[in-house]
């Protein structure tokens, strides 16, 4: 398939200024390329009833500019308007879809087994990424090509412009393996090699217990000092809306585990005591 050029894309909405709407990110382009190329990149995005904020999210992952990219969205027959946003950006879009799905983890599931990057990572609906991003990904991932690869973030307040960063540390596999650590899965990747199937039965926690299965199977954190993406607080999110489900997967979880993994999850969090005082 031909993508257009990204120069072409739909014209904001007046009023939208700034990332993602008129500042295109100039982060990967020929004159920077690494060693072995840019590895192919898969974003999968699950969607529903996100109008509001989906084509911010998608004007984050097409304006990276990052020339290996795939981009699979998996909506779950929204009717806020958030199809005709599909259909207008349809050219720059690997593929799509809008038709009801078992929730959002058998959505993302659904678009991974589409996925054929060298690398994956996953964007909500309502999140998105922040400039070079993807370069900085890529970038990494050549000399880093076994690695859970994630990055620092932001938060963002509904529509208030403003962003308040969050700075992550790095950390060992056995620290996320037994839960001591959380990853930002807006700012997560990881090799498709060592992929695997999100837990279905989870409604908020699928996330967390992805990146414990793949750190437990070998897979070491490398944590990126660099800003790539924002997660949006709104009354309809997720965090806002269901937090309570993720106090009961979490729970649920920790009670299925072996003895010794409540020991190691108390070692992680005095681990992390000791040593968070020092430079990032």
């Amino acid at each position: 398939m031909s993508v257009p050029p990204y120069s072409d894309l739909p014209a904001p909405a007046p009023g939208r200024t700034g990332w993602p709407w008129t500042a295109p990110a100039g982060q990967a382009g020929p004159g920077d390329t690494p060693p072995g190329g840019w590895p192919k990149i898969t974003i999968v995005c699950p969607s529903y009833q996100q109008g509001r904020f989906i084509e911010e999210t998608i004007r984050s992952v097409l304006l990276q500019n990052y020339p290996a990219l795939e981009f699979i969205i998996m909506d779950a027959g929204s009717t806020d308007g958030t199809v005709e946003i599909l259909q207008r950006y349809s050219p720059w879009l690997t593929s799509w879809e809008s038709q009801p799905d078992r929730g959002q983890a058998h959505a993302i599931n659904k678009g991974c087994d589409r996925a054929t990057g060298e690398i994956i990572g996953w964007i909500n609906s309502d999140d998105y990424y922040l400039p070079g991003a993807f370069a900085t990904v890529g970038r990494t991932y050549r000399t880093a090509s076994n690695r859970l690869l994630y990055g620092d973030w932001a938060s963002r307040q509904n529509e208030d412009p403003a962003l308040t960063f969050q700075k992550e540390r790095p950390a060992f596999a056995f620290q996320v393996a037994v839960g001591g650590r959380q990853l930002p899965s807006h700012a997560t990747f990881w090799p498709r090699h060592a992929h695997q199937r999100l837990n279905e039965s989870l409604q908020f926690t699928m996330d967390a217990e992805l990146f414990k299965r793949l750190a437990a199977s070998g897979l070491r954190p490398k944590h990126l000092a660099a800003p790539l993406a924002v997660c949006r607080l709104h009354p309809a999110s997720k965090t806002s809306r269901i937090i309570d489900v993720a106090r009961a997967e979490s729970a649920a979880w920790s009670l299925a585990q072996p003895w010794h993994t409540h020991w190691r999850w108390l070692f992680s969090r005095l681990l992390d005591r000791v040593t968070r005082d020092l430079p990032r």
